[in-house]
């Protein structure tokens, strides 16, 4: 009967564990200013075009030009006139630190700090961390969110603070 026991002790761990992950899961899915922050963020240094995917509609145009495609089209632009294709500028965010300042229930600041790499593509950037090549660089900025639709968004001049 003892060995019947452990078992059902075992099972129970187990149950609880899977449990516990589902709980953790969920938290993980609940929207906050931080993570918009970082995944912006991310985008904006990946010269990825998602990055407006995280902008609130404010702040999407700027005189009836598209902010995202501006900024895109003003870093190709400066890669080309160095003999570079877009992607030579490209950066991976390491160690991200965040700090969030709520104004608001609708208002956030969202301090961030991070270590960035030149990431052409993301092979090279794992390389070159690996290999400890190729120069690193401090990112620190002040991000304001909203929250547009029940869903944090980046407003403001974010471009310039990060």
């Amino acid at each position: 009967m003892s060995e019947y026991s452990r078992y059902i002790a075992m099972a129970g761990v187990i149950v609880l564990g899977i449990i516990l992950q589902a709980m953790l899961i969920g938290l993980y899915a609940v929207p906050a200013p931080y993570k918009t922050a970082v995944a912006f963020t991310k985008a904006y240094y990946k010269l990825d075009p998602s990055m407006e995917d995280y902008l609130c509609q404010d702040s999407r145009l700027d005189d009836g030009v598209n902010v995202t495609a501006q900024y895109l089209y003003e870093k190709s632009s400066y890669a080309k006139s160095l003999g570079f294709d877009k992607s030579f500028l490209k950066s991976q965010l390491y160690h991200i630190e965040t700090h969030t300042a709520f104004t608001s229930d609708t208002e956030a600041t969202v301090t961030i700090s991070a270590v960035r790499r030149t990431a052409i593509n993301p092979v090279f950037a794992w390389v070159a961390k690996l290999f400890r090549i190729g120069g690193t660089y401090p990112v620190e900025g002040t991000i304001d969110v909203v929250k547009e639709n029940g869903r944090w968004k980046v407003c403001a001049e974010s471009f310039s603070s990060v």
